[in-house]
């Protein structure tokens, strides 16, 4: 299927050159971004609601993209926030759940990212990309101020025609296999690298697929996780992209996605996990203890409520021995 064409922008200069602000850019890079948010007439691509990719025209095949450069190319939204109501769940030691709001974009400015996001995606990035893992590469981050209100973005360096591992782009089959695989790393992240979250991939179209959006993650550790915490976040991590992937698919209209796709997102954990044990995790461990915490919370049930699905019983197997057990 053809890949949608991409809409180029230019930009509205939205803030003075002396209000922003950037961490780690070389000073080229950097003049790049200034120009960005205080220039008028910046050409680039719009990638989402709040990125762009910057077109060099003496480098043809290298581009910069910014992430939170304002929404749909246009100007931040200064002072109102993203209010995307997504969950972003952290778990406390007994694994309770608590709302990471700025994960979840709602401390951002409409078009821009939080404090959290721009930096994490940098440190997180970095660290993957020590361990040898391809992944997109964040080039740094940085800050604009407009009427005493600060916005955040990250910059990445970025390829012409790179596109992200979804429908129509990829085939069905494709995007089980990608599931799968994303489903691999992030198990062996966290169980290695005590690094706990979700991400995606990025087609290079010729150089293979790159990791990226990064900012989800958190450092795991035994004096502020138990066994039960790392278990949490990490069902978390492996269900929001398998429920993602789903979305894609019902909006591009598929109807042939595997039986088995939802299953195949657990199978870093448990080599057979079924769209069977997918859904009854949903209902009996995700929508009562991540979306709907009870009242009365009792880590005893929680761990026993783990302890009756396959998946998560083996999540509960194989995290690292250092997690103090309940």
């Amino acid at each position: 299927m053809a890949k949608n064409r991409p809409k180029h922008v230019r930009s509205v200069a939205q803030v003075a050159r002396d209000r922003v602000e950037t961490f780690h850019l070389d000073p080229a890079t950097a003049e790049r971004v200034r120009d960005w948010f205080a220039t008028d007439g910046v050409e680039a691509v719009l990638d989402g609601e709040r990125s762009v990719a910057l077109v060099d025209r003496d480098s043809p095949d290298r581009m910069l993209k910014i992430k939170g450069a304002g929404l749909y190319g246009g100007a931040i939204r200064f002072g109102t926030v993203h209010n995307s109501r997504l969950k972003a769940p952290v778990f406390d030691f007994d694994g309770r759940m608590m709302e990471d709001v700025a994960s979840g974009h709602d401390v951002a400015w409409l078009g821009g990212a939080s404090f959290q996001q721009a930096v994490i995606e940098y440190r997180v990035t970095a660290r993957m990309a020590a361990l040898g893992i391809p992944i997109v590469p964040c080039l740094g981050y940085g800050h604009v101020e407009k009427d005493g209100r600060r916005s955040w973005f990250s910059v990445f360096d970025w390829g012409p025609g790179w596109t992200t591992v979804r429908p129509p782009e990829v085939g069905a089959e494709e995007m089980a296999e990608a599931s799968e695989r994303r489903s691999r790393l992030l198990v062996d992240l966290a169980r290695r690298h005590d690094l706990i979250g979700y991400c995606w991939f990025m087609d290079t179209h010729g150089q293979g697929y790159l990791v990226k959006d990064v900012h989800p993650f958190r450092q795991a550790d035994p004096v502020n996780m138990s066994q039960l915490s790392w278990v949490m976040q990490l069902i978390f991590g492996l269900h929001v992209p398998t429920l993602s992937a789903m979305a894609f698919a019902r909006r591009s209209g598929w109807t042939d996605l595997p039986q088995d796709y939802q299953g195949r997102g657990f199978r870093g954990a448990l080599a057979d996990a079924t769209t069977a044990e997918h859904e009854e995790l949903r209902w009996k461990i995700i929508a009562p203890y991540m979306l709907n915490p009870p009242a009365a919370f009792d880590p005893g049930a929680l761990h026993a409520a783990l302890s009756r699905n396959r998946i998560a019983s083996a999540l509960l197997d194989i995290c690292p021995d250092q997690y103090a057990r309940y």
